[in-house]
């Protein structure tokens, strides 16, 4: 067996709030995958991975895949896209800095 290549993978977790006054609040997820390429060059693969312990106006909403999707939908009736906003959101959230920040940890990917 012959190990060619390393990866280095982290989730980072951040407690955010949204909407009109933070009345959304959630942990938003993000993984992260580092490896050292061809060149030697770090590449940094960011993903939004998932989103947990949903509240609307301080009242958690109903664990799960379909308790969030119902919360959307009735959201979006109201004409608030909970998609769209999370999105926006959870693009702000790492930057080009921290993703330099990263890299740095991957001195053992040689």
């Amino acid at each position: 067996m012959k190990i060619s290549n390393k990866t280095l993978m982290m989730t980072i977790s951040h407690d955010v709030q949204v909407g009109h006054n933070g009345a959304i609040e959630a942990t938003f997820q993000h993984q992260v995958f580092l490896s050292r390429n061809k060149n030697g060059e770090i590449d940094c693969d960011l993903d939004f991975a998932d989103i947990e312990n949903v509240k609307f106006m301080g009242i958690p909403i109903e664990k799960g895949y379909e308790g969030f999707k119902k919360f959307k939908k009735t959201m979006l009736e109201m004409g608030i896209n909970v998609d769209e906003i999370f999105d926006k959101k959870a693009r702000t959230l790492i930057t080009d800095a921290d993703i330099d920040l990263l890299k740095g940890y991957v001195t053992w990917c040689k």
